[in-house]
């Protein structure tokens, strides 16, 4: 068990960095996944703990301790008991630094004002042809299928893209709607504000642009400066299964070890939600969590030429590749942006995924997985110095034949 109190994540949009809200010094928190054979209030007065916070439909409990050698002592005693709990693990650690090479989104340059999802396929035509992606096969009718955002919101600004939105939640500001809008939040307190506005919204419109006819659960885990932690990860993946979401986008990661994630992974899969996550813009030898997960699609970052994005991180772990550099989208003010990095890689993947699940029945996470990584397009021999570390790049069409193989 981990001695540090807050796992710290970053969105992967190169700028935008993902840390945890600030709790009280000396408190400590628990994660925990309970078997429903006692409820959470119950618990939490069993081991003297408070409970913070719950997962509505789903079996977790965030609970807090006054001192962390509480925390310890509680863990251990949770550990022990099987009756009531599958597991618990601290909501703790820290998480990755901020890319090397920084970016920020930007506008103008031949980009219009604003845009409707045809000018923005029109824009992004040669990243769109880069996939293999097909424009008669994702405007054929099919079954609905449901995309989870776990980001920071959706802006209140792109209607069309709320018009598709069957479910949100706010995991940061509970009770109020799930918006990606501009706060005055310095949370990371290095002196700038709201550095991730806008980052869920461009996510969405990518999704948008390649899987139109896909339904839309937002979950604002992350606040407007990019924070979050792995309780509201949690939590928006349990939304995400309650909402019947098939397939979830997180865009955001930690390259320390979140063991609780680990420990989620397993439960999403048991409930067929496949996770697609950003494997990092550091520029190492490395995936961040929970995209370093078996059961998670890790996706690395490509240019324009299918070779590594320079910020992009690399590794074994490594499923698929994506366009990661120039992708236009929607942005918060209802305007037209381009924003660079792993985490706008991941909806190319992700959206992919989902169009092609529109025609043919449910499937598993495995099954889904096993798809993507036999119908990719090999780029190793364009990135000899990472190769077998960067996964195959996306094909959409050969992915929509593989999945609808007997």
């Amino acid at each position: 068990m981990t001695s540090t109190v807050n796992r710290i994540f970053l969105l992967l949009g190169i700028a935008a960095a993902l840390v945890l809200p600030t709790h009280a010094a000396a408190e400590s928190l628990l994660i925990c996944q309970l078997t429903g054979k006692g409820s959470a209030a119950g618990l939490a007065k069993k081991y003297g703990v408070t409970l913070k916070d719950t997962t509505d439909g789903a079996p977790f409990a965030l609970f807090s301790t006054p001192t962390r050698a509480m925390a310890d002592s509680v863990h251990a005693l949770m550990a022990l008991d099987k009756v009531n709990f599958v597991w618990a693990e601290d909501d703790g650690s820290v998480g990755c630094p901020e890319a090397q090479s920084k970016s920020t989104p930007s506008k103008g340059g031949g980009l219009p004002a604003v845009g409707d999802r045809k000018a923005l396929q029109a824009i992004n035509k040669n990243l769109l042809g880069q996939i293999n992606w097909s424009p008669a096969l994702a405007n054929l009718d099919g079954r609905s299928v449901r995309v989870a955002v776990l980001d920071n919101g959706l802006s209140p600004k792109q209607p069309a893209l709320w018009a598709k939105v069957d479910a949100s939640l706010n995991a940061i500001e509970p009770g109020k709607p799930a918006y990606d809008q501009p706060m005055g939040v310095d949370s990371n307190k290095n002196g700038k504000k709201d550095e991730a506005l806008g980052h869920g919204t461009m996510v969405a419109g990518i999704i948008d642009q390649i899987a139109p006819k896909t339904r839309f659960v937002i979950a604002r885990i992350a606040d407007s400066d990019g924070n979050a932690s792995a309780w509201t990860l949690i939590k928006g993946l349990a939304f995400a299964v309650t909402q019947k979401a098939e397939v979830a986008n997180v865009s955001l990661g930690s390259l320390a070890q979140v063991v609780a994630l680990t420990d989620a992974m397993d439960w999403c899969e048991q409930n067929r939600l496949l996770v697609v996550a950003a494997i990092g813009n550091d520029g190492l030898r490395a995936a961040c969590f929970p995209a370093r997960i078996s059961k998670v699609v890790c996706v690395s970052g490509v240019d324009q030429d299918n070779h590594k994005a320079s910020f992009s991180n690399w590794e074994g772990t490594a499923d698929a590749a994506a366009p990661a550099t120039g992708f236009a989208s929607q942005f918060w003010d209802g305007s037209i942006a381009v924003w660079n990095g792993t985490s706008f890689a991941v909806p190319v993947v992700t959206a992919s995924i989902a169009d092609c699940l529109r025609r043919i029945p449910a499937n598993t996470p495995s099954t889904m997985r096993k798809a993507l990584t036999s119908s990719g397009t090999k780029i190793d021999g364009l990135n000899p110095k990472y190769k077998g570390e960067l996964g195959m790049l996306v094909n959409y069409t050969k992915l929509d034949q593989a999945l609808r193989k007997p």
